[in-house]
């Protein structure tokens, strides 16, 4: 009789636990499938303000317009160089000076040759005019010795001629030479580098002096040979201050330098190999003014589709509504945390950005969602993004997303990550990861 009770009471220990083995299953799974089932819903006015994040930007940084090279003549001798590096000079200030002195031997030399040369020429037509006197008293063969002797001499005034107005160029050569013996800055700037002319460089041997504009600034941007095709030479741009991102200019990009590349590896495809690289292209922007800008800046540049226009009215982008029937709603989540279909009434669109004015029927603390098929009436919303694991079991998968264009640019002033945690395959044996 005592066994049998104790067997009963096994028996009832051992359903209770299963019974509670399977309430705990059902809650765990209730609670996994609603975080997973959940659709992820975003504040409409943080979807409609006009953030740079919304279009595509790339990388920056604000330079002269150009740096200036002041080439001297290796013919002539330089006297004085009047700069040194880091000078601040204005446009016509002197920068050297050639040696006049051989030049003015030169001109004064040249000028006696003239002189001789129109002596030869008074001299030929004067014998000339003797030759055609004598000539009108002889005839026959006679008279053509004469003619010859005529014609030699009318050769030698036209090639003495031709001489003299060879040399007189090259002393009025001569005489703007000394005039300008002086050269100047072209620009207003900062002298950048003063060359030895006795030993010039390899690369621009004539070039004496380099000064670094110090007119108005330009933007240097790079972009990569995945998106070069979305910058064109005449296309209007934004350009904001990277610290203050409602510091805008405006400009347009001047030139797209294909000629020449940099390799960078720390913008890869996400989940692509590590060692996969890119070619990047220098592009540069004109600005209307730089006002507020400095020497040096980093900036973002994206294009400029009129998002800095300020817009009155509630404007979406058209991916989030849904047109049927005539109508037009959106999927939202309404008090209770749940997904439903809210109808809006649309007023302008504007074709360049992709939107719709909202004209009724949604607030800018509306939670919406992109209706995909995922969103059905009566489905738990969230505001946190959510991960299926499932969707990247597949390591390929990977593949096909591609960084944003803001990490799609070289940083050639990025500092060397000193405290980076060294990976645990690579860390030596005994050190501390993490």
């Amino acid at each position: 009789m005592q066994f049998v009770r104790q067997h009963k009471a096994l028996v009832i220990v051992a359903v209770c636990v299963i019974a509670a083995a399977a309430a705990l299953f059902f809650v765990l799974r209730g609670i996994g499938g609603g975080s997973a089932d959940a659709v992820y819903v975003q504040r409409v006015g943080d979807l409609t303000a006009d953030a740079p994040g919304m279009v595509s930007r790339f990388s920056g940084v604000a330079e002269a317009q150009k740096t200036e090279k002041v080439r001297f003549d290796a013919q002539k001798t330089i006297k004085e160089i009047a700069v040194a590096p880091g000078d601040t000079v204005h446009k016509g200030d002197t920068l050297f000076t050639y040696d006049t002195e051989l030049m003015r031997l030169n001109l004064e030399q040249g000028q006696l040759e003239i002189s001789s040369l129109q002596d030869t020429i008074a001299s030929n037509s004067a014998q000339i005019s003797q030759l055609q006197q004598e000539r009108g008293s002889v005839s026959g063969s006679d008279r053509l010795a004469y003619d010859a002797q005529i014609q030699q001499l009318q050769a030698e005034i036209n090639s003495t001629n031709y001489s003299i107005k060879t040399k007189q160029a090259e002393l009025d050569r001569l005489k703007a030479d000394i005039e300008n013996a002086a050269v100047t800055a072209p620009v207003d700037g900062t002298v950048e580098t003063v060359s030895d002319p006795a030993n010039p460089g390899e690369s621009d041997p004539d070039v004496l002096v380099t000064i670094r504009n110090g007119g108005d600034l330009r933007i240097k941007g790079s972009v990569s040979e995945q998106n070069i095709a979305s910058v064109t030479v005449g296309d209007t741009v934004l350009v904001r201050s990277r610290v203050d991102q409602t510091q805008v200019w405006h400009g347009t990009i001047a030139t797209i330098d294909t000629g020449s590349t940099e390799q960078n590896q720390s913008n890869m495809y996400y989940g692509g190999n590590s060692g996969e690289t890119a070619s990047f292209y220098a592009f540069y922007v004109d600005l209307d003014n730089v006002d507020g800008l400095i020497m040096g800046q980093h900036v973002t540049i994206e294009p400029d589709y009129g998002q800095s226009a300020a817009r009155e009215g509630l404007w979406l982008n058209s991916g989030f509504i849904v047109q049927e029937d005539g109508g037009a709603f959106v999927w939202a989540a309404n008090s209770r945390g749940r997904l439903q279909k809210q109808t809006v009434t649309l007023g302008e669109y504007d074709e360049d950005r992709d939107e719709y004015e909202i004209t009724a029927g949604l607030t800018e603390d509306d939670l919406i969602a992109w209706p995909d098929e995922t969103c059905v009436a009566g489905a738990p919303t969230t505001t946190e993004m959510v991960w299926n694991d499932a969707d990247f079991e597949d390591e390929g998968d990977w593949g096909s997303y591609e960084a944003l264009p803001m990490d799609d640019m070289p940083d050639t002033d990025a500092a060397p990550d000193t405290d980076a945690v060294p990976d645990a395959d690579t860390a030596p044996d005994g050190a501390p990861v993490g």
